[in-house]
């Protein structure tokens, strides 16, 4: 088909494409039609396991809420993909209220259009051939969970295969989980256990799970096929190039990911369009159950590729592993950006737009308060993708651009139309449930062909949060810190702090001949206040005193209250001018509170200070000892006037 006059906007939503084989292919399909319908493919991808409690995967279902289906000109949906029951189950029902034409390219689901291959004959075909052609009877299965329509159908081709041939369908020889490689080792793993004889053959509803039960009877010293023979589905490379090969199915996955775009396309034209579409699957014969198949494959290419992959593995790997080392030594934000730009341009050659909560960006910063922390990371919003989002690293063909604050509403930043098709992968940023926002990618090789894809995103969440925690470590040090040196009731330095805030001023005023002023406070009559009216209204009192103590002078003195009811108050470069404009003015402040009789009782404190150049030798005690005595004389004066 000829390119549409506006572009369509196509939405993919799956799950755990890393290194799943048929995915790949069938996002080959998709984009490969897409490009040729002027059509822009957004993908929407968690690599998530079964388990729905496991913190982790709750933060990667946050994916599929950022997805604004009824946005979408036609949705394709990787049902099986999606393992957790109840997550299948929340997107179906988004897609289909989003009233927006879907294709399910892997179940038939009311409501939706499918495209999908037959599962159902060549497993029964696979089954078959173990019965007939190599005589066996005791065959076990080890397949998916029952809600995954890929699963029901192979193993119900296993089921009908052996009544055919009159072998009882025996439950215990069917070991039922997920399509993971961990299930396909736990199975194998209890067969060996269980006491029983193993079977002849087993066959996988994957060939993922065959290749993890392989893994187990291998460490066991049970060979394939001379023991026991097992077989797969989806013809993936490792099964390709295993020894011995394994039996398994081929899947057209092109076909049927071209094919779901057609369907959108079509009904969007207003096309006849055909609602359920199976493509044959083909059986491939090979060593794993025992057959020698006159296959002359080129060992020399087989050895290439395998070589190839193994190198763009190991070099990914690498790369991985260094930007852990490296983004976990930043000391700030910033460095972190920087050296993250440098990995980015290396493995992402089309876009990547780093997108995060625009309050943790205040945070990764260093800028934020301890409060703000808590309201951004708590159970409330435990899953749920922030509303504001900032672009703090975007790259476009290695060149950083800047982009404005969006909403997730919009999915994607403000992005120039450069009238081409664009294929964006949505990926989540979290740390367990606590989602920190995402990452879009726009025709990047990486995200779609690299299993390590993830890995990668792993360790980049594992660095944020990282330096997240680093800079909360801080302000809570500095928190800590504050708590020693501050007077909790009146806000001044305690005696510890006015020691510290006090060192170097001191040093520096005997260092160039400088003066300052040294005051001493003392309340009067504050065990009288205490007695008559209570210790609150006591604490009223120092309150008053401190206050004024505060409001008194330039702004640059170190204020503290040095006892419970004496002050100490540092002045650098003071002279008696300046010592006595602060004495009156403290004074006055003192008499204006009096004035407004906001207490039934009268504030006063007693002063004396001391102006000095100190010399080397000197220490600040000595003339807190000098002010304290000048003090005292006046109250000693203040006491003799009322006699």
């Amino acid at each position: 088909m000829g390119k549409t006059e506006k572009k369509l906007k196509i939405a993919v939503v799956l799950a755990s494409m890393s290194g799943i084989e048929y995915a790949y292919e069938t996002i080959h399909g998709i984009v490969e039609e897409a490009q040729n319908n002027f059509a822009d493919v957004y993908i929407f991808n968690a690599n998530i396991s079964t388990d729905e409690t496991v913190k982790h995967n709750i933060g990667e279902y946050a994916i599929y809420s950022l997805a604004d289906y009824k946005s979408f000109d036609g949705i394709i949906l990787f049902a099986n993909l999606i393992q957790g029951y109840s997550v299948y189950s929340s997107v179906i029902e988004q897609i289909r209220s989003s009233g927006v034409m879907a294709v399910c390219i892997d179940s038939e689901l009311d409501g939706f259009f499918f495209a999908g291959v037959d599962n159902y004959q060549p497993m029964k075909e696979l089954v078959n051939h173990l019965i007939e052609y190599h005589h066996f009877t005791k065959i076990n299965c080890i397949c998916g969970q029952d809600f995954n329509s890929d699963n029901r159908e192979r193993l119900q081709a296993y089921c009908d295969a052996l009544q055919e041939h009159g072998i009882p369908v025996e439950e215990k020889r069917i070991f039922r989980g997920a399509f993971t490689n961990e299930h396909g080792r736990a199975s194998a793993q209890r067969m060996l256990d269980s006491g029983e004889e193993l079977p002849e053959a087993i066959v996988c509803a994957t060939d993922t799970l065959a290749i993890g039960a392989r893994m187990v009877f291998e460490r066991n010293g049970i060979k394939m096929p001379e023991r026991v023979a097992v077989t797969g589905f989806d013809d993936i490379f490792e099964a390709r190039n295993s020894i011995p090969r394994l039996t398994t199915v081929n899947r057209n996955q092109r076909a049927v990911g071209r094919e779901s775009v057609k369907k959108i396309v079509g009904v969007i034209h207003g096309e006849a369009v055909k609602e359920k579409e199976r493509f044959p699957a083909t059986p491939i014969i090979r060593e794993s159950c025992g057959c020698q198949p006159n296959d002359e494959s080129d060992i020399q290419m087989i050895r290439q590729k395998y070589m190839q992959t193994v190198e763009q593995y190991v070099e990914c790997l690498y790369i991985c592993n260094s930007m852990m080392e490296e983004l976990t030594g930043s000391r700030n934000f910033t460095e972190l950006l920087e050296k993250l730009k440098r990995y980015v341009n290396h493995l992402f050659d089309g876009g990547f737009y780093l997108c995060l909560d625009k309050g943790l960006v205040d945070e990764l910063k260093g800028t934020s308060d301890i409060s703000d922390t808590v309201i951004l990371y708590n159970d409330a919003k435990a899953g749920k993708l922030p509303e504001e989002l900032k672009v703090v690293l975007g790259c476009e063909h290695g060149e950083k651009i800047e982009l404005p604050v969006f909403c997730s509403g919009e999915m994607i930043p403000a992005l120039e139309d450069d009238g081409k098709t664009h294929i964006f992968v949505f990926t989540p940023v979290h740390f367990r449930d606590n989602c920190m926002g995402y990452v879009v990618t726009d025709r990047c090789d990486f995200p779609l062909l690299s299993p390590l894809f993830n890995t990668w995103m792993i360790d980049l969440c594992n660095c944020l949060e990282s330096l997240r925690k680093q800079n909360n470590m801080k302000k809570m040090v500095a928190q800590l810190d504050q708590m020693c040196v501050i007077d909790a009731l009146t806000g001044l330095y305690n005696r510890v702090g006015f020691e510290r805030y006090t060192e170097l001023s001191f040093r520096r005023c005997k260092r160039k001949k400088k003066t300052f002023m040294l005051l001493f406070v003392d309340m009067d009559g504050l065990k009288l206040i205490n007695d008559q009216y209570g210790h609150d209204d006591g604490d009223m009192a120092i309150l008053i005193v401190s206050n004024a103590l505060k409001n008194a002078g330039k702004g640059t003195e170190v204020c503290s209250r040095y006892g419970g009811d004496e002050f100490v108050i540092y002045g650098e470069d003071y002279g008696e001018e300046d010592a006595k404009a602060y004495c009156d003015k403290f004074q006055e402040l003192l008499h204006m509170s009096n004035e407004e009789k906001l207490q039934p009782y009268l504030v006063s404190a007693s002063c004396g200070y001391v102006i000095a150049t100190p010399q080397e030798g000197d220490i600040l005690d000595k003339y807190i000892d000098i002010a304290d005595t000048y003090m005292y004389r006046q109250k000693q004066k203040k006491k003799e006037q009322k006699l």
